[in-house]
């Protein structure tokens, strides 16, 4: 049985979001391109980005990886 991996991938980047998904046929590779895509804009490694999320999920839906960077600034309470 065929058996895909799908890495999806976002970020907010300036306010502005960007997303993909990216096919991989094993879940290590999968997993090298997830730690890939953290590493390159997580962590604040990217000044203008202030939220990254992956996720790898196999065919049958399950999510084997999961990971959220949201450092989006809170916007403070408004009294009513």
């Amino acid at each position: 049985m065929e058996e895909k991996y799908f890495l999806v991938q976002i970020r907010r980047k300036n306010g502005s979001y960007e997303k993909g998904v990216v096919v991989k046929d094993t879940l290590a590779a999968a997993r090298q391109s997830y730690h890939a895509y953290l590493g390159a804009y997580g962590y604040g490694q990217e000044a203008e980005t202030d939220y990254v999320a992956c996720y790898i999920v196999n065919m049958g839906g399950e999510v084997t990886d999961f990971m959220i960077d949201n450092r989006i600034p809170k916007e403070p309470a408004t009294e009513g």
